[in-house]
């Protein structure tokens, strides 16, 4: 069956059957993601279609956030390959984020109390879930380390052999701190604002999992203003120091390893490359050596 006869399936699984009565507009196709535009009756939604099995996660992700009460746009219904979303553009409570957000004091603040919700709603429930979820430094493994390692022309940095000797340590002594659910990938087009600006919430859950909170508060911080992050850091009160300090360095390992599991290396990991070469991961992962 052709991919436009598969849409039209899914839409008459949702309950959207006059096939006549549809009106289809394709706005993405990313990694065997699917986004189409649908009206239907006068209304505007957004199918989101999963061809790649592994993604069909997001599906039970939504799920999730409803039963933790966790804010998301609205879901009005779904199959086990697609979800069928409010279309924020024709939304009469949120608008799509905009660059201009991330310079936002006001907007940072209301990100924050999500990020707040999401972490701490989180927290019990990850308790009895750990497996079915993603986690960044499991991607920290022996393997890994040895591909960056050789990939990046660094092999006799004695940075390599001090965080092998002391790795499973480590990620022990970070599985055990207070984790929560995190949501790993912030950026202005995954951000929905009410048009009032007093809510902000994140859509787009593939890389929902768990992680440290500081996790969070960096990636999001990374993005906004100077201004708009001490506003963020400020309403989600505060953070963590340790958090913060091994977060440093194990970041920069996970920039890596995603770096160099590509085909070619991308211009976004050459900072944390030269974090390695100048010798700060290694100063930053004996920071780390002295808290565990």
């Amino acid at each position: 069956m052709d991919l436009n006869n598969i849409i039209y399936q899914q839409l008459q699984e949702l309950g959207l059957e006059s096939r006549e009565c549809i009106g289809l507009e394709e706005i993405r196709n990313k990694d065997g993601i699917y986004l189409y535009r649908v009206e239907y009756s006068g209304d505007s939604y957004v199918l989101k279609y999963f061809d790649n099995d592994k993604y069909t996660r997001e599906i039970d992700n939504y799920s999730i956030l409803k039963e933790l009460e966790i804010p998301t746009i609205k879901v009005f219904g779904f199959t086990n390959r697609s979800l069928l979303l409010e279309d924020l553009n024709n939304s009469s409570e949120y608008r799509l984020g905009t660059a201009s957000d991330l310079s936002d004091m006001e907007v940072a603040r209301a990100l924050a109390k999500w990020y707040s919700t999401l972490h701490d709603r989180g927290v019990k429930y990850i308790a009895n879930n750990k497996d079915r979820f993603y986690r960044e430094i499991d991607s920290i493994t022996l393997e890994n380390l040895e591909l960056v390692r050789n990939r990046s022309n660094t092999a006799d940095n004695r940075v390599w052999d001090l965080i092998i000797n002391n790795l499973n340590c480590v990620l022990s002594k970070i599985k055990n701190m207070g984790e929560v659910l995190t949501y790993n990938d912030f950026y202005w087009t995954n951000l929905a604002v009410s048009k009032d600006k007093k809510e902000a919430v994140m859509f787009d859950y593939n890389f929902l999992g768990i992680g440290l909170r500081y996790n969070d508060i960096r990636n999001v911080c990374s993005s906004l203003s100077v201004e708009a992050g001490k506003a963020f850091v400020e309403e989600y009160g505060g953070i963590n120091e340790n958090e913060k300090i091994i977060d440093r360095g194990m970041s920069i390992l996970v920039d890596l390893i995603f770096a160099y599991q590509r085909s070619e290396f991308p211009k976004w990991a050459q900072k944390s490359l030269e974090i390695v070469k100048n010798g700060q991961l290694e100063r930053d992962f004996r920071r780390i050596l002295e808290l565990i």
